[in-house]
This record gives C-alpha cells, sequence and structure tokens, in this order.
C-alpha cells in the first residue's frame, strides 16, 4: 500500500470537495432535461465506480478517482433526491419537508464522518466498501422501484 502525503491528500480532498458542488451549477438543468430518475441511477453509478475503484491497489491514483466519483455520485442523488423531495409536498408543507430532510441528511453525514476511523479500525477498506455496497443496492431497488409504480407498462 503506497503512503499519500498530506499535500496530495489535501490536493484529493479539494477535488472532491469541487466535485461535489461544482456540478451543482448544471445538475438542475440535467433533470430537467433527463428526469430525477435517470440523474439518480447514474449517481447509482457513479457511486459504484468510486466502491469498485476503491476496492483495487490503494495508490494515489484510485484515491483521486474514487473521491473525484464519490463526489459526483452524493451531488447527482442529493440533488435529485432533494428536488424530488418537494414534489411529494402541498406548497405550505414543502419549506418545512425540506428542513427535516436536511437535518437528517446532515446529521446521518457527520455521524458517519465521525464514526468512519472507529468502523475501519474494526473492520477493514475492503469491508468498508462491501457494507457501502448494500446500501447502494438499497438505493438503486428503491428507485428502480418507484420508476415501475410511475410506468407500470415497462
Amino acid at each position: 500500500m503506497e503512503k499519500i502525503s498530506l499535500s496530495k491528500t489535501g490536493f484529493v480532498i479539494q477535488l472532491h470537495i469541487a466535485a461535489m458542488f461544482l456540478p451543482s451549477l448544471i445538475t438542475g438543468n440535467l433533470i430537467k432535461r433527463f428526469g430525477h430518475s435517470k440523474i439518480m441511477h447514474m449517481g447509482v453509478l457513479l457511486f459504484l465506480i468510486t466502491i469498485i475503484t476503491s476496492l483495487f491497489e490503494q495508490n494515489f491514483i484510485n484515491y483521486m478517482i474514487a473521491l473525484i466519483f464519490l463526489g459526483l455520485g452524493w451531488n447527482f442523488l442529493f440533488i435529485s433526491g432533494t428536488s424530488l423531495l418537494v414534489l411529494c409536498y402541498r406548497e405550505e408543507e414543502k419549506f418545512r419537508a425540506q428542513g427535516y430532510n436536511d437535518l437528517i441528511v446532515y446529521s446521518i453525514q457527520a455521524a458517519a464522518s465521525l464514526s468512519a476511523g472507529v468502523f475501519l479500525s474494526l473492520t477493514s477498506w475492503k469491508t468498508m466498501n462491501l457494507i457501502c455496497l448494500i446500501f447502494l443496492i438499497i438505493i438503486a431497488l428503491s428507485t428502480i422501484r418507484a420508476d415501475l409504480k410511475k410506468n407500470p407498462s415497462n
């Protein structure tokens, strides 16, 4: 396993943050053009690339690719899911629903970030990625199920 310097790690984190937020400039347009479902499927695919890349040799290039795709996948799933959420509520409920959603999402993200080191020390990198795969399958199946309910003729 290659030891990655602090400066390289900082660079990768910068790319990851950029991949999380820069696509937001066009994600809304992509949702309008292709629909929520297709963007969510793309987010799942990007997360899958992250997991697959993370399971290979732990080196700088794989680390960088995995975190870029993680940021892109997060953006596509978060923006499409959040914008889909408000379509399910009446006008007077939208802001409250959005607030609760943000509270839940960011609380879970904070807990996951703070506990990642503990889980990694208790398991392994491979196990952590395989656990993420379970959640990814749940997201994919939920999205597919929603698509089938929306279009039963498919």
